[in-house]
């Protein structure tokens, strides 16, 4: 998987001194977006990047053929992102796209395009780009860059005009009432070289056929290399599908030519960012011979299908021949990580056999880090079941609360009542004492012993009814906590199921029988845990009894 850029201050200095081309692009590519953000670390480069080239401005020199000459290319071209309309870099610009100050026509070259891409700077790009036009002592490749921004920006027919003909090769005679062209001899590689160059800065349509004859063609050229650069940029227009079944072309005929790999590269990275659907070629290249081309080819795929769609592309491959497998792993090894495991973790679910299979051959020959992606996945997994367990502990422990709530609320409501007929029996036995005593000692025994019956009578009563409320409640928290342990039980079979799937074991159907037996287990164990709670008919006897004896009792005390 590409590292993303650096976002160190530093660090980005440092790329751009002497980092290589991708790296570079990657720092161009996050300050774009840090300039769109509004960072405050875009303007912090800025200060860095004019301090850098504000130091030997004075004493350029013409550094083209030195090695590290591109350095000061990469820094305009940062310098040009992050300028804004800050007036000290405006002047570095202009002082970079000034033949007379800056001898390097890279670093002018550069400057130019890059501002050509920023909005804030299209005044001052097309001006520049006026006076390169018409200056005729600068090099054919800048004045081309200058034809091409005033053809695609005002129509300027003589620059569609001088621009097809350093197309063409430049050739004699020049043609006449053209204010651009001047008489003279003109090599017929550079003058296509500089149309190319300046054709990757802004495409014209009016060129798209002659470009599209040099692809098919394919000189063993550099020029083929902007060609098809060239043809990259005409995606979201018209010519856009011709433009991708060109290089289309171009990579069926010299896919085998060792010397043509880096361009087979590119146009395989271009068809990508076209957008046209080339699904097929893209994963006929995942075997190319060339590691490159086979990288920008998974890069390509994943651009035009998405991450998942791309995987399942490959899954399908992967699925109807296990021969390319080292191939497709190493294009999964290309895309966004998670992504690609969450695709593959859920292929091992998927229910297709032979895909189960494929998608855990994926799975090993990607190794290492997708392990760790792996362990993640159970982790997150095991969490989200504990959550669960976690769920059903809190409900139980809820439910129990409740529970000794109202049996706390239903022992204090029986002591209240025991409390309460006591009292009132004994201010009616004290009361009937009372009485009794004056009629005689004989009537007084008789009425003592019939009171004191009737008051044990209803306090036994009372008892009774409390401890019923107590046994009630008490089944039920136990029936409660026997249906959670029933799905306690429950999860964890669930559990090993689960890490069977992402560990990627089959399950047998002698697995699937013992995993039925426990819950099967579990659940008579259940059933006749809670058929236990429930009072026998003895018990139920046994109650009607004590009411029957308790309501004899009552009726004697009344007599």
């Amino acid at each position: 998987m590409p590292l993303g850029p650096p976002t160190d201050l530093d660090q980005m200095l440092q790329v751009l001194a002497d980092g290589g081309e991708q790296a570079r692009e990657h720092v161009l590519d996050h300050l774009r977006l840090l300039v769109s953000q509004g960072s405050p670390a875009a303007f912090s480069l800025r200060a860095a990047l004019l301090k850098i080239l504000s130091h030997d401005s004075g004493a350029r020199v013409d550094d083209e053929e030195h090695s590290g000459s591109w350095t000061r290319s990469w820094q305009m071209s940062a310098l040009v992102v992050v300028a804004g309309e800050d007036a000290e870099a405006r002047a570095q610009m202009e002082l970079a796209t000034d033949r007379t100050r800056e001898p390097n026509r890279w670093v002018r070259y550069w400057t130019l395009v890059t501002a050509n891409e920023r909005k804030e700077h299209h005044a001052w790009t097309l001006a520049r780009a006026k006076l390169l036009a018409e200056d005729t002592g600068e090099r054919l490749q800048l004045r081309a860059v200058g034809w091409a921004l005033l053809a695609a920006d005002h129509e300027d027919r003589d620059a569609v005009a001088a621009l097809l003909w350093c197309l063409e090769g430049a050739p004699q005679p020049v043609p006449a009432n053209n204010r651009y062209l001047v008489e003279g001899p003109v090599d017929p590689t550079h003058a296509q070289s500089a149309a190319l160059r300046a054709l990757r800065a802004t495409p014209l349509a009016q060129a798209f056929d002659k470009v599209q004859e040099i692809v098919d063609a394919a000189p063993f050229a550099s020029y083929t290399w902007d060609a098809v650069s060239v043809m990259a940029r005409f995606g979201g227009t018209s010519r856009a599908a011709e433009a991708s079944h060109t290089l289309a072309r171009f990579v069926v005929t010299n896919r085998r030519r060792r010397e043509y790999y880096d361009m087979v590269g590119l146009a395989v990275r271009a068809i990508g960012r076209l957008g046209i659907a080339q699904t097929d070629l893209l994963m006929t290249e995942l075997d190319s011979a060339s590691p490159g081309v086979a990288f920008e080819a998974a890069g390509a795929l994943e651009l035009l299908l998405t991450t998942p769609r791309a995987v399942e592309r490959i899954l399908d491959a992967a699925t109807a021949s296990a021969e390319r497998d080292d191939k497709l792993a190493s294009a999964l090894r290309g895309m966004q990580r998670a992504p690609v495991v969450e695709t593959l973790a859920a292929g091992l679910r998927c229910g297709n056999l032979s895909r189960e299979a494929a998608a855990r051959r994926m799975l090993i020959e990607l190794g290492g880090s997708v392990a760790i992606d792996r362990l993640q996945i159970r982790h997150q997994d095991l969490e989200s079941r504990r959550k669960v367990v976690a769920d059903l502990d809190d409900r139980q422990r809820e439910h129990i609360r409740w529970i000794a709530l109202g049996d706390g609320v239903a022992t204090w409501i029986s002591v209240g009542m025991w409390i309460v007929v006591f009292l009132v029996g004994v201010v009616a036995i004290s009361a009937g004492l009372l009485l009794t005593f004056r009629q005689g000692y004989d009537a007084f025994q008789a009425v003592v012993l019939a009171g004191a019956g009737t008051v044990f009578t209803l306090l036994g009563k009372v008892g009774f009814q409390g401890r019923l409320v107590e046994v009630a409640g008490a089944r039920a928290a136990a029936r409660l906590a026997v249906f959670n342990g029933y799905q306690r039980r429950l999860q964890q079979v669930d559990l090993v199921l689960a890490q069977r799937f992402i560990d990627g074991v089959q399950v047998s159907a002698e697995d699937l029988r013992e995993l039925s037996s426990l819950v099967s287990t579990a659940q008579t164990e259940a059933q006749a845990s809670l058929l236990a709670l429930i009072p026998s008919d003895k018990e139920a006897d046994a109650l009607q009894k004590r009411l029957a004896a308790v309501g004899h009792s009552l009726q004697g005390g009344d007599s």
